[in-house]
């Protein structure tokens, strides 16, 4: 899903050259971002139904992105249903957010 949606909502114009798979460490945590946008700080997660329907995984989820709040990354979650039945919305919506951060 998330080379899908690097190729067909995350480029083009105004998007920037987003970091596939960056690693990140916070105090002793590695973690890796879906797309990174360094510039603007934003990270896209592009979330799967199966994975991130379980309240646990949002429970961790939430918790990962209050960690990368620390590091001043805005976490921006995409669901599955969203990158396919909506993608120009989301690229919309993404240029917009990407924007303020700029």
């Amino acid at each position: 899903m998330e080379i899908w949606g690097h190729k067909r909502v995350f480029t083009g114009p105004g998007m920037p050259a987003f970091q596939r798979q960056k690693r990140i460490m916070v105090g002793r945590r590695t973690m890796y971002l879906n797309l990174f946008a360094e510039e603007e700080q934003v990270n896209i997660e592009l979330d799967g139904a199966t994975t991130h329907g379980d309240p646990s995984q949002r429970e961790i989820d939430l918790r990962r992105d209050a960690l990368l709040a620390t590091l001043g990354i805005l976490v921006v979650r995409f669901a599955h249903r969203r990158l396919f039945h909506e993608p120009d919305q989301v690229r919309r919506e993404t240029l917009a957010i990407l924007a303020t951060r700029r």
